[in-house]
């Protein structure tokens, strides 16, 4: 008679065996997710399959605790494990101790391959790559149409500071997407604008992998714009995230990078306004300060000399002031009359109009106030003027007034410095006598 078995003593062999067949423990499987379950305990069960096969998996808690991945029904993986036979449910299954997508270990060394190749060229140094510029008239974008990267940079910058935005829409994942992307960057290339944002909404790896591609980081260190890259990838930054000139972790940070706030500008440009008005009158009242020493610091020898010298550095500094205050004032109201053309004239033109208003009245105080203080000065100059020429000595002379001088040309103002017999020199308004002291008399 046939051995009879019961149902256990059965799948209790059939164990055994399984278990004891070195072939196919310790091996990897290659095969797609069919269908992926999981139970309330953390365990998961996947079905792999081939073209004509399938294979029941278990994937236990602790080992779905290590993938650095979701694993998803069509995905193709690569497992490694063991056979194993359920002995009360009669089931043969494979054990998966690892996972990960198929081909990511190729991959990755292709991708560190390339990525050292790059480096050693110098396309990630700091010093290759370029500023971007402070007040852009146009930003050129590469993505998708059809996606929210374009809509959060243009609201960005609407908001911010409105500027022109030129799409060079692309296809950023997939077939065809890296001849898009750099499609779209030659494109910008040759049309007029002033930097370009190279992103889309993040996504996994796989997502990614046209921005990791050779050509597109080298058409990115090629171009004569400036690269802002937005791959929206924060904690995976690719290959062209590394070359670009400038990184923002998402579209909507690269179009707060590319452009200034104008809020803050007009903020500097009041601050700028009151410094310069200070700065003047610090001038001014600098130069008051040295008029007003002219009395203690003249000598009526040179005193017309001097005088003449402040009045032309006076001259001087109104000039340069002037200058640069129609300079900077000219500047930032052509920044603003540029932004009054972009804004929406029904909620912003009349601001910034009652705003280069009030720059004009700024300008035109000033203004009043340089030469009101020009005036003053002028006057205090002419004030002194006329007393120096009172107390020049050659002006009384005119008068009827004379001086004497010794031999040695030196003015003689007491009796004690003369003696009988003297010589000495009597400077009169059309010339000078020359007379001898008879005699010395001194007042009692």
């Amino acid at each position: 008679m046939t051995e009879r078995l019961t149902v256990t003593q059965f799948n209790e062999r059939v164990n055994s065996v399984v278990t004891g067949t070195p072939n196919i423990h310790n091996i990897t499987i290659v095969g797609e997710i069919a269908s992926m379950t999981g139970s309330s305990a953390g365990h998961f069960y996947p079905v792999l399959k081939d073209s004509e096969s399938s294979l029941r998996c278990t994937l236990f808690r602790y080992s779905a605790s290590r993938l650095t991945f979701k694993p998803e029904a069509g995905m193709k993986v690569t497992v490694f494990g063991s056979a194993s036979y359920y002995v009360k449910g009669g089931s043969l299954s494979f054990n998966i101790e690892s996972m990960m997508p198929y081909g990511k270990g190729e991959l990755q060394a292709a991708l560190e391959e390339l990525a050292a190749k790059l480096l050693r060229e110098g396309l990630f140094d700091a010093d290759r790559k370029r500023r971007i510029p402070a007040f852009p008239n146009t930003i050129g974008v590469v993505t998708s149409p059809t996606g929210a990267v374009i809509k959060d940079i243009i609201d960005t910058t609407a908001k911010r500071f409105p500027v022109n935005i030129l799409l060079a829409p692309a296809v950023v994942q997939g077939d065809g997407a890296v001849t898009s992307i750099v499609r779209g960057i030659e494109l910008l290339n040759s049309e007029d604008v002033d930097v370009i944002i190279v992103g889309r909404g993040g996504g996994s790896s796989e997502d990614l992998s046209a921005f990791n591609t050779e050509r597109v980081v080298r058409a990115i260190a090629s171009s004569r714009i400036p690269v802002i890259s937005a791959v929206g990838h924060a904690t995976d930054r690719t290959l062209a995230d590394r070359t670009a000139d400038l990184y923002a972790e998402t579209p909507t940070m690269a179009a707060t990078l590319a452009t200034k706030d104008r809020m803050e500008e007009k903020r500097n440009i009041s601050n700028l306004s009151m410094r310069i008005s200070h700065s003047l009158k610090n001038i001014m009242d600098g130069m008051r300060s040295r008029f007003a020493q002219i009395d203690t610091r003249l000598h009526s020898n040179n005193a017309e000399r001097v005088i003449e010298r402040y009045r032309m550095n006076l001259d001087r500094l109104t000039m340069r002031s002037d200058n640069a205050l129609i300079g900077m004032m000219n500047m930032y109201r052509n920044r603003l009359e540029i932004s009054e053309i972009k804004l929406d004239p029904r909620r912003l033109a009349d601001r910034l109009n009652q705003y280069i208003i009030n720059l004009d009245d700024i300008s035109e105080n000033m203004d009043l106030s340089i030469e009101r203080n020009i005036s003053i000065m002028d006057g205090a100059v002419r004030s002194l003027s006329q007393r120096l020429d009172g107390l020049d000595p050659t002006k009384v002379l005119g008068r009827g007034y004379s001086f004497i001088r010794d031999h040695d040309g030196n003015t003689l103002t007491s009796v004690s410095q003369l003696e009988a017999g003297q010589d000495v020199e009597i400077a009169m308004r059309d010339g000078i006598a020359v007379a001898s002291v008879k005699d010395v008399k001194r007042n009692d």
